[in-house]
């Protein structure tokens, strides 16, 4: 059943006009609902809804004032788009009323009479729309959960919030910060009531401290002694740091707060302990000395329970951040891996046909724009999702050069950079898109490493084991190699620890170098670093001789002859210009090919004619690819199954479908002729 929030809503009293516009969208599997009237339509709004499919000649002055009422009450995330249905007649009444509709927001206007593929377009792309605002919807809500636990961090820290805003110097605190200054959570409470608080000695080292962070981007950490509205005086602790807005500049300083008034007084009590204690015989000395000692520690405790909570905190938001990334990138992956894929399938299909010499050169160019494409994608999702290593033979010179462009520019004109590779070094074993990561993390960190300019040596040569860390053999060393200041050795042993780093807060994620080394270690390999203050890095990447695991290979264009055996291949894809290529490319490589637009379509025509080999796309409205193979798999266990999918990771139920049986998008047609190829001949599922 259609979930109620992506129901399309049709409103068209006249005739059999909603029946027909309701039979048109629901042949592109969109769930509909007619409304007799606009009531019964604002009650729909009401319940949720993805679009509204309206014909104009309902839409009454009146009518367009409560739909307006109801757009003005929405969230601020919600965007409700209206598809608005126009005749001649009524369009034009529109133009003698200029503006009429406007009102309505989020407006597309058809004239009728229209086609059918136009008005379902209409609906998927307003649906489209809609859904990316029930993830802006889930993401706010994620947002305000977080805000939540900040401030339940907060309040069990006994701390309070403060921000001050440099263009006016507004200042923004929370019900805590005020409670420390003796305020109400309904109280007004400005930057000038706040520095009349403080006690005249303390006042000006506060302001000092303000002024510096505001104008030199520094921290600040200050105790004040200030006075209540009720006049009874209390310790302050103040700490905060500049926030720095898209150009650099000072936008504003934030902190917090922390009442330390008992402990300022166990302080002072302290003191004049030790100055009666001074008084008394040499027999209460020893004593007087232990309490001290005792204090001391608890009080070294605490700092260190503080120092603990903020770095626990910083994590946490270093981790909402990766989150956040991954979430982004993995919800764009799938649309634009399948464009890709129609382009460089177009191309392959060209490359094919085309007989000219100027239009295989165009193509060539073309497939190898797509290949970078392809690449930022798979880097993106890389960094942001984390993927299983694709290893395979790599020329490490190769793509060292490659990516010189890109090392160049985040380097930039004061770190020259030089290349040094062993003519004779072997392939290694090594994802590549990983290792680019890889390079450019060290390349940046280099960079960082050396404020006042240097230089950058990246080197490739063949080295034997040197120690019982890694298995015997011969390995493909690269080593970055910097001028920059150099790590202490003391922080050594700890660079490749996850969010450790020693750059700023806000710098840095701390997650470079471990990504380094995991990468190195999953690869078969080790990752080592050497440093000396004030002389420079060196960051060495052991990666295994891929030697032994390059086998005889054929020529990738073996498939593209159309010379492959005869065999029937059903493909399953929403996406009708990518099903349209893959069914074109299986025909090329001489396969006979069915097709279905969704998942139940593909299962009936797969019950009526059985094939060879079942080729299905992952993500698809109502059943997604998982689903199709886990029902296919029930009736035909023995059927080979390709998975062609843009995401970067799969929510595949186990056992549903093997890992060598994915053909992430955007795949070349001798990629596809080779999966083809293989699942065929392979034995069957079990």
């Amino acid at each position: 059943m259609m979930h109620q929030e992506e129901l399309a809503l049709i409103l068209a009293p006249r005739g059999r006009d909603a029946a027909v516009v309701a039979q048109v969208v629901e042949k592109v599997h969109v769930g509909t609902r007619i409304c007799v009237d606009l009531a019964e339509l604002m009650r729909e709004l009401s319940a949720g809804a993805g679009c509204a499919l309206i014909a104009e000649e309902a839409l009454t002055p009146e009518g367009i004032a409560v739909v307006s009422g109801w757009l003005s009450q929405q969230p601020a995330w919600s965007d409700f788009p209206f598809i608005i249905l126009s005749s001649a007649d009524t369009a034009r009444a529109r133009r003698n009323t200029a503006g009429a509709l406007d009102p309505l927001g989020n407006l597309l206007i058809l004239e009728r009479p229209l086609h059918a593929e136009t008005l379902c377009h209409a609906v998927l792309s307003s649906l489209r729309g809609r859904r990316r605002q029930y993830v802006a919807r889930a993401q706010l809500v994620e947002r305000q959960e977080a805000e939540r636990n900040l401030r339940l961090a907060l309040k069990a820290g006994r701390l309070g919030a403060w921000r001050i805003r440099i263009s006016d110097m507004a200042l923004f605190a929370s019900d805590d910060c005020k409670a420390d200054f003796g305020r109400q959570p309904h109280d007004a409470f400005s930057y000038d009531e706040l520095i009349a608080a403080v006690h005249d000695q303390a006042r000006a080292s506060l302001e000092t401290a303000v002024e510096q962070a505001r104008g030199e981007s520094t921290d600040f950490d200050c105790a004040c002694l200030i006075s209540w509205p009720d006049g009874s005086a209390h310790w302050i602790e103040m700490r905060g740091r500049a926030v720095l807005d898209e150009q650099g500049q000072v936008e504003s300083i934030a902190g917090v707060t922390q009442d330390v008034t008992e402990r300022r007084l166990a302080e002072q009590a302290l003191q004049t302990s030790r100055g009666e204690l001074h008084d008394l015989n040499e027999s209460l000395e020893r004593r007087i000395l232990e309490r001290t000692h005792e204090l001391a520690r608890a009080n070294d405790r605490l700092t260190t329970e503080v120092a603990e909570r903020e770095r626990s905190q910083s994590t946490l938001v270093q981790l909402q951040k990766m989150e956040a990334v991954g979430q982004l990138t993995g919800g764009i992956a799938h649309d634009f891996n399948n464009l890709l894929n129609s382009i460089v399938g177009n191309v392959d299909l060209i490359r094919i046909k085309a007989k000219d010499e100027q239009v295989l050169r165009y193509a060539e160019n073309a497939k190898r724009a797509v290949a970078r494409g392809a690449k930022l994608t798979a880097q993106l999702l890389a960094f942001a999702r984390g993927q299983n290593l694709d290893l395979r033979p790599t020329d490490v010179p190769a793509l060292i050069e490659g990516m010189s462009d890109l090392m160049t520019t985040a380097l930039g004109s004061r770190i020259p950079m030089r290349t040094q590779f062993d003519p004779n070094l072997p392939l290694a074993k090594a994802d590549q898109n990983q290792l680019e990561l890889a390079i450019l993390n060290l390349v940046i960190n280099a960079r960082d490493a050396m404020p006042q300019g240097g230089s950058l040596e990246l080197r490739a040569e063949a080295r034997l084991a040197e120690s019982g860390d890694l298995a015997p053999g011969r390995y493909v060393v690269i080593t970055v190699r910097d001028s920059g200041t150099g790590i202490p050795p003391e922080l050594i042993t700890k660079v490749f620890d996850p969010f450790f780093t020693t750059k700023p807060v806000g710098k840095g994620t701390g997650l470079g170098l471990s990504q380094v080394y995991g990468i190195a270690r999953q690869s078969g390999g080790i990752a080592r670093i050497l440093s000396e203050r004030n002389k420079g890095t060196s960051v060495e990447i052991w990666l295994p001789d891929a030697a032994a695991d390059v086998a005889t290979t054929g020529d990738n264009r073996a498939n593209t002859t159309g010379s492959a055996p005869a065999a029937k291949v059903l493909v399953i894809d929403d996406d009708a210009d990518v099903r349209a290529l893959i069914v074109e490319s299986l025909q090329v490589l001489g396969y006979d090919v069915l097709q279905a637009d969704c998942g139940q379509i593909g299962l009936d025509m797969l019950r009526a004619e059985v094939p060879d080999l079942l080729m299905v796309d992952f993500a698809m409205p109502g059943m997604n690819g998982a689903e199709v193979i886990v029902e296919a798999r029930k009736d035909y266990p023995a059927l080979p199954v390709v998975m062609a999918t843009g995401y970067a990771e799969l929510p595949m139920p186990s056992g549903a479908i093997g890992a060598h049986r994915v053909l992430q998008k955007p795949f070349s047609l001798q990629q596809l002729g080779a999966i083809v190829a293989d699942s065929l001949m392979a034995p069957p599922a079990s």
